[in-house]
Order: C-alpha cells, then sequence, then structure tokens
C-alpha cells in the first residue's frame, strides 16, 4: 500500500544481509531525513559514504519520495541512509537559465502529477506548458485540474483553450465551493499508488489535498477569492471604444 512493488523489493535484495530494510523518503530538509517502513515514521541522515559519492549532485542525493536502504541505530529510534534506491520516476526543477546546474529533485517515484492551475484571472497557457514539460520529462503521468470553476464565466471556452495546449492529457474541472471534480480526482488513488500535486501559488493545491483527506492537513494560501471576483467583473466594466 505504501508502494514497494516487487521491481522495488527486487532492487533492495542485496541490500539484506547487510542489516539494512527498505524505507520511503517522507519529508526532508537541510540534510535531515523521515523515512517511513509503511508501519512507522523515523529520523535518519544519510552516511558518509553516500554524501561523499553523489559529489555534490543534488540528483544523486536522496529526495521526498526516494525509497533508501536504511539501518536502525542500536536505540532503535534514528536510522543511517546507506544507499539510494533506482527512481522510477522523478520531477526535477532546473535553473531557467541553464538546464545543465541548478537541479533539484522535488518528489521521487511518483505515478501521476496533478498540475492544479485556476479558472480565475491566474489562468496561463504558457505557465501550464511548462508544467506538462515537467510532468512529462519526469516519466510521471499528467493530469491538469483547472481549479476555481466557480469564478468563471466561460468553463467551456477556457476548458478548450487548456485542451489545445495539453493534448491527450486527462483536465478536470473542479471546485472546492461545489465540489466539483473532487471523485474525479480521487480515481486517480490508489494503494500503492503516489500522485503530486504542482501548481503557482494560491491556485488551490492545498485546497484540493485537504478535501480529499477530509482534513486540514495542509494550510492553505488564505488568497480572498471575492479579490479574484472583483477584478474579473472590473474587466467585464472597462469601457471599449467609443462607437459612432
Amino acid at each position: 500500500a505504501f508502494g514497494c512493488h516487487d521491481r522495488r523489493r527486487d532492487a533492495f535484495a542485496g541490500h539484506e544481509p547487510n542489516g539494512r530494510y527498505p524505507a520511503r523518503v517522507v519529508p526532508e530538509g537541510l540534510g535531515q531525513f523521515l523515512v517511513h517502513d509503511g508501519a512507522a515514521t523515523r529520523s535518519a541522515v544519510v552516511t558518509g559514504r553516500l554524501r561523499y559519492e553523489s559529489h555534490g549532485d543534488p540528483l544523486a542525493y536522496p529526495a521526498v519520495g526516494d525509497w533508501v536502504a536504511v539501518r536502525i541505530g542500536d536505540d532503535g529510534s534514528a536510522g543511517t541512509i546507506h544507499a539510494l534506491l533506482p527512481r522510477r520516476s522523478a520531477i526535477v526543477r532546473r535553473a531557467p537559465s541553464d538546464h545543465s546546474t541548478g537541479a533539484q529533485v522535488l518528489a521521487a517515484n511518483v505515478d501521476v502529477v496533478f498540475i492544479v492551475t485556476s479558472l480565475n484571472a491566474e489562468l496561463n497557457l504558457r505557465r501550464l506548458e511548462r508544467y506538462l514539460a515537467v510532468a512529462w520529462e519526469s516519466g510521471a503521468s499528467p493530469v491538469v485540474v483547472l481549479s476555481k470553476a466557480d469564478l468563471d464565466d466561460d468553463v467551456a471556452g477556457h476548458r478548450v483553450a487548456v485542451e489545445a495546449v495539453s493534448v491527450g492529457v486527462e483536465d478536470i474541472v473542479a471546485s472546492a465551493i461545489t465540489g466539483d471534480g473532487v471523485d474525479s480526482v480521487r480515481a486517480h488513488l490508489e494503494p500503492g499508488r503516489t500522485v503530486a500535486f504542482v501548481g503557482s501559488s494560491g491556485v488551490g493545491k492545498a485546497t484540493r489535498v485537504n478535501s480529499l483527506a477530509g482534513s486540514g492537513l495542509l494550510t492553505t494560501a488564505g488568497r480572498r477569492e471575492d479579490r479574484a471576483r472583483a477584478r474579473r467583473r472590473a474587466n467585464r466594466v472597462t469601457p471599449g471604444p467609443m462607437a459612432a
């Protein structure tokens, strides 16, 4: 249920004789990790050897979603990460000016990437294209979630525009107010499958995750939707050229 499929267990087999077990990286930051073995969560640090063998390459370093070979300390509370198991997919953020440097793994071993973009004044097709490129490059399957449909007066028209830049990709119209789209997103959630939500700030990623979880797991951006409505109304009443 946690994503440790047969292929993953086969990749780990060589570590068992050394007293290591498979675990998945949950959060990480500043060299500190939390790993989960499907039953318990504990803190862990990377061994000096693994750190050395990575040669400072962030792509060779554990990230959220990675499977790693862990050995538990004598007290049973903390662990050390001895190896990074091969990735099935990786969402990578690269420096915009130089794709050969500044790369960072945002999430690994993801099956489905939900690209969330809002159907209010924030809709940007060029930005959506960039997110789609990152998703396809990762090896995961992208799904576009068009959030905040309750703020849009032309959902059908905007959906056609989105489909033009996301050919072959499923798109889901969603609204946290009406509940639309929740079941369509939930249909992608299965035991053993990993999904990720990406998108700009304020498009509704945290709201979508909270609705799926049924609790406030993530803090929302707190953006007031009446501001978006006000901007939309102002755009509609802007005077055009005077007619004779």
